[in-house]
């Protein structure tokens, strides 16, 4: 006997998420990180522990998302968030979670690790991959404990309206909570719905600072949910979860100065992810592009092969997803700088 046969299966076949090795001098348009960095903050004293919850950064966040400090729990990107839910609410063995590909793989990770079952009801592709509301609602049953929308979705950028996500929250009440993971908002021209949980109990919100303000390092997102819910959530949280470099950063980034920067390279990416789906349409290589709301595109190649065979060997990254057939033919391309992008466009413009 090994030492992994006393691991539980279900970590022996769960297939991890995996982030790519690649070169220092890569032109990264594979990961949807911002193009530069807008500023980083630096503290003395790591021989000492931060304090348990860092409460200047959550009265920061509270004003930044338009809540009470009280709906605030500050985590290690909005990652750490979907794990804390998964494991508060889903038993082992009898729980589910209720998600809708294409999206985010690593909610089903999560639920894997805690063996709670994922059940899925898809995008509809043919209506650039919108929720299927009725669908969904009548996909639920009393082991869905978890229902993880991603607005904006990645990878494929759209959003779900509102009206929508209303609709599902009076479906699900007192029955299951409702999971907006909004990581791409800042990109997106939909107000984020974080003001909303005090009106709505079951409605939690993922907030991260990876993307808009440029601080996929720093490791920092938020949960946003009612004040009920963030202190019982509060009670699985490690403690002195959050560094204190990444504390400063993110205290740093939500100052007013670094925030009118944030706003102009938000609007930056926002132009030139117009800019490159009209020159990528243009293409010949290319099939189709979606509309997004997000720092990427979702982009269909008449030959995925040959583009990222051609951009590989440019030194550019793409995000491919090759073991899907439904998506075998297509890539998540993140918005660069202009430099970066031209570069793109410059190897696919040469490929038919």
């Amino acid at each position: 006997m090994t030492i992994a046969a006393l691991v539980r299966k279900e970590i022996r076949e769960l297939r991890p998420y995996t982030g790519k090795t690649i070169s220092a001098d890569t032109i990264k348009l594979d990961a949807n990180e911002a193009p530069w960095a807008i500023g980083t903050g630096m503290t003395d004293g790591l021989n000492r522990y931060p304090a348990s919850r860092p409460t200047q950064l959550t009265r920061k966040l509270a004003a930044y998302y338009g809540v009470d400090e009280s709906s605030i729990l500050v985590t290690r990107g909005s990652s750490e968030g979907i794990d804390l839910l998964i494991r508060s609410f889903c038993t082992a063995g009898r729980d589910e979670i209720l998600v809708t590909p294409p999206v985010f793989e690593m909610y089903q990770v999560y639920a894997s690790i805690q063996g709670a079952a994922t059940n899925e009801v898809p995008l509809r592709a043919d209506l650039d991959f919108c929720v299927d509301t009725d669908a969904l609602v009548a996909a639920t049953s009393e082991r869905t404990k978890l229902v993880f929308l991603c607005s904006p979705n990645n990878p494929v950028g759209t959003t779900v309206s509102r009206e929508q996500v209303l609709q599902i929250l009076k479906a699900m009440a007192n029955k299951a909570v409702v999971v907006i993971d909004e990581a791409y908002i800042e990109y997106s021209e939909n107000d984020s719905l974080a003001p909303l949980v005090s009106e709505h109990e079951n409605l939690v919100v993922l907030r991260t600072l990876s993307k808009g303000l440029a601080l996929a390092g720093a490791r920092c997102g938020a949960l946003v949910g009612s004040p009920e819910l963030i202190s019982l959530l509060d009670r699985v949280l490690a403690p002195y979860a959050m560094s204190s470099p990444a504390v400063a950063s993110a205290e740093q980034a939500l100052t007013d100065e670094r925030l009118v920067q944030v706003q102009a390279s938000i609007q930056h990416v926002v132009a030139e992810r117009e800019r490159l789906r009209v020159e990528l349409v243009a293409c010949d290589a290319v099939d189709k592009v979606w509309p997004s709301q997000a720092n990427f595109l979702f982009v269909q190649f008449k030959s995925l092969s040959d583009v990222a065979a051609r951009l590989a060997a440019a030194g550019i990254s793409i995000r491919t997803f090759v073991d899907s057939l439904m998506f075998a033919r297509c890539a998540r391309v993140s918005i660069g700088s202009v430099q970066e992008n031209d570069g793109l466009l410059n190897v696919i413009r040469g490929l038919s």
